[in-house]
């Protein structure tokens, strides 16, 4: 709960599963359970463009995904784009 660290993933650049990021919880596995009804703060460093939402926020029959900052690859900030990622 609260600001507790509870994943971390790197990419290892374009490798054999160069799309994916694994994340890896506190005990080293390769998974991370994410419960219902709950907020999840993330980061992600990139240093390309990922595909954008041009909506504040984005719901769909998953759920809602909000953003309060995005800053581009130039420092620009933005307040209603959302990159698009895909939790599996």
């Amino acid at each position: 709960e609260g600001s507790e660290l509870i994943a971390r993933g790197t990419w290892d650049g374009y490798q054999s599963d160069w799309h994916n990021i694994t994340l890896y919880n506190k005990t080293g596995a390769s998974y991370v359970t994410l419960l219902k009804d709950r907020t999840y703060n993330y980061a992600i460093k990139t240093g390309s463009y990922p595909q954008i939402i041009h909506s504040q926020p984005f719901t769909n029959e998953y759920g809602t995904i909000t953003c309060t900052q995005f800053t581009d690859a130039n420092g620009v900030i933005y307040g209603d784009w959302i990159p698009a990622i895909r939790l599996v």
